[in-house]
């Protein structure tokens, strides 16, 4: 077995630990990697089931259907490990948070700003506080057109 990323004919890709038999490719807790830009210098590497429904941790692909293979970039291996560990414990576990409500776009603004708050230094909080105060995005000077289109 080896880590590897396997591009299919579908253009769908994923990586995982691959074993290759006589037809078929098997693909040990295979994940999709999605890349998101943080800033200049950081990139998160998320990983993501590829069959999260599925009870199976090893998925089966007939050779006709895979485009291509590459191994693994080394530097993400241990976030692919950390990842499908966590992944596999859940299910055994049966431990996925699940839930079959979306939080409201309140609720869910709400905690998006609460936890880059939980990130400020106390500077940071101080000066957008000071910032804040010194605006008044809400007043419309009595010359100013109210007209919103």
């Amino acid at each position: 077995m080896k880590y590897q990323v396997i591009k299919l004919k579908t253009g769908q890709e994923l990586c995982g630990m691959v074993s290759y038999k006589e037809n078929t490719i098997e693909v040990t807790l295979p994940m999709i990697c999605q890349l998101t830009k943080i800033s200049a210098t950081n990139t998160l590497a998320t990983f993501i089931p590829y069959n999260p429904l599925g009870n199976d941790s090893i998925l089966t692909i007939g050779r006709e259907s895979v485009m291509h293979t590459s191994n693994m970039n080394d530097q993400f291996i241990p976030f692919y490990d950390e990842a499908s560990a966590k992944w596999l414990s859940m299910v055994e576990d049966g431990t996925i948070p699940l839930t079959n409500q979306l939080p409201s776009a309140k609720d869910f603004l709400k905690e998006r700003v609460d936890e880059m708050l939980n990130t400020l230094s106390d500077e940071e909080l101080a000066q957008l506080e000071e910032d804040t105060l010194q605006e008044d995005y809400f007043h419309v000077a009595p010359d100013e057109k109210k007209i919103i289109h």
